[in-house]
């Protein structure tokens, strides 16, 4: 049987996973990883942790071929007040991708002609 043990400690998460039939064998396997959320601005060790923990225990949150994923993303808090700076990343991010599914949505319609 597979269990996974979390720990809570002062900067993060250890979590171990202890499996007593490894290969089928029937030997002990224990593994400990460290998730270190301390300087994690941006929350991606966050967002590295909630997915292992999915991938851990089964949970499917799709792929890239998929409709639907599961997506797991940090934006701005409703409260905060983003610089000019900001603002202009977002908008050419934003533009980027609006870019991306103008090229999808054309290159669709041309194979739909064909």
């Amino acid at each position: 049987m597979i269990k996974i043990i979390l720990e809570m400690a002062d900067n993060g998460v250890v979590k171990t996973i202890k499996d007593d039939n490894s290969n089928g064998a029937g030997s002990l396997l224990e593994q400990k990883i460290v998730y270190d959320f301390e300087k994690d601005h941006k929350h991606n060790r966050k967002m590295q942790f909630f997915f292992d923990i999915s991938n851990d225990i089964g949970i499917d949150t799709g792929n890239k071929f998929n409709k639907n994923n599961l997506v797991m993303a940090s934006d701005w808090g409703p409260h905060y007040e983003p610089s000019v700076k900001d603002i202009d990343k977002k908008i050419s991010k934003l533009e980027l991708e609006i870019e991306a599914l103008k090229m999808l949505k054309e290159e669709s319609s041309i194979e739909e002609s064909e």
